[in-house]
């Protein structure tokens, strides 16, 4: 059986096993997005000690750090604040502001 048959939730509970504290493997690359799998290590919170997990970290690819998400509801929740209008303007604005900041000029 092939890696692509096995069951996702089987191939990530191997990689759980297998990978290194905050060692990362590409999920997908889109522009200037990557989106990659990372392992978190063990944390002690004042609850109790959290067990080590896998999450999703979405960076830019010039970039080391990033978002880290670890369930598919803050995915949601990413997915429409960087999707929202208003974020949207923004983005467009800074844009053209950033442009007009490009040219810079040196004496000879």
């Amino acid at each position: 059986m092939s890696g692509e048959e096995r069951p996702l939730e089987e191939r990530l509970r191997e990689l759980l096993a297998s990978m290194k504290d905050w060692e990362r493997k590409p999920i997908i690359s889109i522009g200037s997005i990557i989106v990659e799998l990372v392992k978190l290590p063990k944390r002690e919170l004042k609850r109790g000690l959290e067990p080590e997990k896998l999450a999703i970290h979405v960076r830019m690819k010039d970039a080391f750090k990033g978002v880290i998400v670890e369930n598919e509801k803050e995915l949601e929740d990413l997915a429409m604040a960087v999707q929202n209008r208003k974020v949207r303007e923004v983005a467009r604005a800074l844009e053209a502001v950033n442009e007009e900041r490009k040219v810079v000029e040196y004496s000879l």
